[in-house]
Parts: C-alpha cells; sequence; structure tokens
C-alpha cells in the first residue's frame, strides 16, 4: 500500500537483524520535503528535532542524522534506531543509552562524551570516530566495528561486558553463542587500546579473556585445557608476570627442603665421612638440629632445582629421590617459562 503524499513512507527493512522487521515511517512529511523529519536528506537544525522529540520506545529505523547536531541532547534514549545513519554528526555529551543502535553508522562522528551505556550496538560502524569519554558499559558491542576511532582513559566499556551476564545464565547452544560474543568483544577491545596505546588497558582486557576462556573450558568440560589456563594464571598470570614465575619457583625450593628431611634426608659427601641430615620425629628433634637439616636441605633443594648437580650432596632413600626428580623437572619448566614470560614483557 502507498503511503500519501503527505506522509513519509521511509522503508527499512532491516534485513538480517533479529526481532527488528520491516517498517514504514508514517510520519508527516517535514517542510516540503517528501521525507519525515527523521528521514529527510536535508540537515535538520537541532531545535527542530526538540519540537519532535519522539517516545521513549519510538521506532526511527533507518533515520539520518547525517551532519546532525545533537550536543548534549537526550530525547534520543530509548528509542529505536536501526540502521540510522549518523556520518558527520555532532553528539558530544548526548544520551544514546538503552538505544537499539544496530548496524547504525558512526563515520567521523563527534562522541567526545556520549553515552552509550546499556545501547545494542551490534554490527554498528564506527570509523574515524572521536570515543574520548565516551561511556559503552553494558552495551551489545558483538561485531561492532571500531576503526580508527579515538580512545583515552575516560572512555568507558567495564570491566566486564554484559555478555558474562548471559553466558552465566545461558543453557545448551546460548552458552556457545555468549561465549563467542565475550570473547570476540575483548579481543576487539584489546586491539583498540593497543591502537591508541594505552597498553595497560589491552593487558586488562587479555587477562579477562583468559579468564573467561578458563570459566568456559570448566563449564563445557574441556578439564584439560581449564587445568592448563588454571596454572597459567597462577604460576605466570597467563604469560605476563615474571615476578609469580619466581615466587612459585622460591615456593618449590623451600617446600621440598622442607620434604626431605621427612623422606629420608640428605646426606653430605664431600667431607671424610658422609653426614646424614634426617629428621624422624620433628617434635623430639633438637632446635638446632631441625634448623641445621634444613639449611642444608635448603642448599640441595636449590642446586637441584637449578639443575647444577655439584654432587656433595645426596638424597637418601626412594622418596627423597623422587622429590629430587620431580624438583630437577619442574625447575627446568619454570626456568623455560621464566624465560619465555621475561621475552615477552620485552617484546610488549
Amino acid at each position: 500500500m502507498t503511503p500519501p503524499t503527505d506522509r513519509c513512507g521511509h522503508v527499512t527493512t532491516s534485513s538480517g537483524v533479529n526481532d527488528a522487521g520491516a517498517v514504514c515511517c508514517y510520519r508527516p512529511t517535514w517542510r516540503d520535503g517528501d521525507r519525515c523529519l527523521w528521514h529527510t536528506e536535508t540537515v535538520v537544525p537541532t531545535p527542530a528535532y526538540e519540537e519532535h522529540v519522539p517516545a521513549a520506545d519510538e521506532r526511527l529505523d533507518g533515520a539520518n542524522f547525517r551532519e546532525a547536531t545533537l550536543s548534549d541532547t537526550s530525547f534520543l534514549a530509548g528509542c529505536s534506531l536501526v540502521e540510522a545513519d549518523f556520518t558527520d554528526a555532532v553528539l558530544d555529551g548526548a544520551d544514546l543509552s538503552e538505544t537499539d543502535l544496530r548496524r547504525a553508522t558512526f563515520r567521523d562522528v563527534d562522541a567526545h562524551g556520549t553515552s552509550f551505556r546499556g545501547a545494542n550496538l551490534h554490527d554498528a560502524s564506527f570509523v574515524f570516530a572521536d570515543l574520548r569519554g565516551a561511556d559503552f558499559r553494558d552495551a551489545r558491542l558483538y561485531r561492532a566495528g571500531l576503526t580508527d576511532v579515538r580512545l583515552n582513559l575516560e572512555t568507558a566499556f567495564g570491566d566486564r561486558t554484559v555478555y558474562e551476564d548471559e553466558f552465566d545464565a545461558a543453557s545448551g547452544n546460548d552458552v556457545t553463542a555468549r561465549a563467542d560474543s565475550v570473547q570476540w568483544v575483548y579481543r576487539e577491545l584489546q586491539r583498540v587500546y593497543d591502537e591508541n596505546a594505552f597498553p595497560e588497558r589491552v593487558h586488562a582486557y587479555y587477562l579477562r579473556e583468559k579468564d573467561f576462556r578458563r570459566r568456559h573450558a570448566w563449564r563445557t568440560g574441556a578439564y584439560l585445557r581449564a587445568i592448563k589456563l588454571a596454572g597459567s594464571r597462577w604460576i605466570m598470570h597467563y604469560g605476563t608476570s615474571p615476578w609469580r614465575v619466581v615466587a612459585t619457583s622460591l615456593v618449590l625450593i623451600v617446600v621440598c627442603a622442607g620434604l626431605y628431611p621427612l623422606t629420608g634426608g640428605v646426606q653430605e659427601v664431600g667431607t671424610d665421612s658422609a653426614v646424614t641430615y634426617a629428621i624422624e620425629d620433628p617434635a623430639d628433634t633438637p632446635g638446632r638440629v631441625l634448623v641445621r637439616a634444613f639449611l642444608k636441605s635448603l642448599y640441595f633443594s636449590v642446586v637441584t632445582f637449578a639443575t647444577l648437580g655439584y654432587g656433595d650432596i645426596q638424597p637418601v632413600g626412594q622418596w627423597a629421590r623422587a622429590i629430587a626428580s620431580v624438583e630437577t623437572l619442574l625447575g627446568s619448566l619454570l626456568m623455560a617459562l621464566l624465560v619465555f614470560v621475561l621475552t615477552q614483557s620485552v617484546e610488549s
């Protein structure tokens, strides 16, 4: 059915946009044009928009805001603006929270301080956009294109994407879909912050992505991957913290040093007569003997961890030798991890 000549008649098909569907605008034409205020090809002055404030949930799909000045406005918050065009618009300080902006275009837009909080930006496109100070917390950013955008430390995406909350509540096939969304958003944020030279934000979202991968692995039964990620988290903070590797190494050395005297002891063979340092009952052993046995075991533990193999002290008994073998293997692994993490730190 063709709309009357005094009606807009603009059709937005929203093809491929879930729950959107086609919509034909039946609003009255604006001035002498053939389209309404929201779909006209001419630049609309800000007062004209303010005189025709839409309802909070009104559908303005396909609206044309090219070169519009909407600074500090809030009348679009909560509206449906699927496939809207904001090319060259000035949006600094505008409130677009809870707005449906799927497939919207933000090219060469000034969105400094704009609130997109809770907005649906699925498949939206930001190109050469100034997003300094913009608020994207709780926004749906899956597959939103952020190309050559400008950010600063006041640009807020939140510590946790909204898709993580949905992942926690999801079941069945939705688990995989939500997991893909979470990981995509965190990777995209890492890329964008890296382009804007904010390494601390890149680091934060990298850790967030790894933490989520670990949670996802546990939930989906990929236990081997989950254990691997959990170990990476605690030992080297996903390859980002050499201090954690050092701390883990020190803990291993001290623990093994405490176990040697209790599992057969260590024997000093570099003297005229072999001396064994072992403890059968710590409660009945004098303090001086405990300290001496621990110090000798600590020395042996350091030598074993570092695979130096001086040979002046040897483990006594099968359990002590087994512990020494395990410590040697773990020591080699931890030293290799330390080199890897240090290399990563230098390259980044």
